[in-house]
């Protein structure tokens, strides 16, 4: 429950209706991420990032730093692709 060790958070979710899974927002709605860097991975088939980013940010009560969507059905081949954004 305390994430204060943290400078930043990975959230991956896949896009449910244009937002995050809500398995997601019970897990964030209680946690303080005050002086953290929220990144954001989705994968999705065809809605790109949706509402993902806006919803996050309501329900973490704070800023996304950037976010990253990846279709699902080439997940496989995004490899690269995932670790130099993490790297950025």
């Amino acid at each position: 429950n305390d994430i204060s060790d943290y400078e930043v958070v990975y959230i991956m979710t896949p896009v449910y209706y244009d937002s995050f899974a809500p398995e997601i927002e019970t897990a964030v709605k209680n946690l303080d991420f005050s002086d953290i860097c929220i990144r954001v991975l989705t994968t999705h088939e065809g809605s790109g990032l949706g509402h993902v980013v806006n919803d996050v940010m309501k329900a973490c009560n704070h800023n996304v730093y950037d976010a990253l969507s990846i279709v699902g059905s080439e997940v496989e081949e995004s490899k690269d692709k995932i670790a130099k954004w993490i790297n950025e």
